[in-house]
């Protein structure tokens, strides 16, 4: 399990294991879905490609690490693809904030907020990720939490994986 809490007002989160060592920080821009994420010693970065609603990458030291596509403006839905894997990132429902992992049919994580004020949350995400991708899946979820926030998201999800553009 990995919590992720705001560091005072800013959008810089820290992730700490159940143990309360730190394991990352994710740094986001909610509007501009741009940032940083810091895991060990290792910085990536996450920018978007292609406009408002084209795919989100996570660059690191040896280039493109992984990649998001919203599955629909404005939804808390994304399929994301991190090698030869693919995973997909959404909510079972459009009235509460829990977001699921899956891998195919199978839920593999679930991320959910520790309430309706707070801020901070909670992800249980298999410990077998690489924690870059660990820290990737928290950077989207913030995103789309910070978006059901302003009212901004769609409540006709899809679930259908988004074609990927080379």
């Amino acid at each position: 399990m990995l919590t992720a809490e705001p560091q005072g007002l800013s959008s810089i989160y820290e992730v700490r294991d159940d143990d309360g060592r730190r394991v990352g920080d994710v740094r986001l821009s909610i509007w501009l879905a741009r940032g940083e994420i810091l895991a060990g010693d290792t910085k990536y970065r996450v920018r978007r490609d292609g406009g408002f609603f084209g795919r989100i990458t996570l660059s690191g030291p040896t280039g493109a690490a992984a990649r998001a596509i919203p599955l629909r403006a404005f939804s808390r839905a994304y399929s994301i693809r991190f090698g030869e894997r693919s995973f997909v990132l959404r909510s079972p429902s459009a009235w509460f904030r829990e977001i699921r992992l899956l891998e195919g049919d199978q839920v593999i994580g679930t991320a959910v907020p520790e309430g309706v004020w707070s801020s901070r949350a909670h992800f249980d995400l298999p410990a077998s990720l690489p924690i870059e991708l660990r820290l990737f899946v928290i950077w989207l979820a913030l995103l789309a939490w910070g978006r059901w926030r302003g009212g901004s998201v769609s409540f006709s999800e899809t679930y259908q994986v988004a074609p990927w553009r080379t």
